[in-house]
């Protein structure tokens, strides 16, 4: 699918499902990028204005698909035995 610009935004109602696409924060300013939504569906998005979370990218008869913040997790440190134990001398 393809994004030329931003429908509206969720945050003022919408009767048909809502799907996310996932987006990092520092992301949301970039104008040309490629993004999977939460149901596999790539989604080209090509505007000129800086998006938010919340705002319709592409509406179809029954969803919506509308950006999401997420934070990515930080990676889980070695899970070594020895790393574990606290040495007090």
């Amino acid at each position: 699918m393809i994004c030329n610009s931003i429908l509206g935004t969720i945050h003022h109602g919408t009767y048909k499902k809502v799907i996310d696409v996932p987006f990092e924060r520092h992301e949301l300013k970039e104008h040309s990028i490629r993004r999977i939504a939460r149901d596999g569906v790539e989604i080209e998005i090509d505007i000129n204005e800086d998006m938010q979370e919340g705002d319709i990218l592409v509406e179809t008869d029954h969803y919506v698909y509308a950006v999401k913040i997420y934070v990515p997790k930080p990676p889980k440190e070695n899970l070594d035995p020895v790393n574990k134990v606290k040495h007090y001398l």
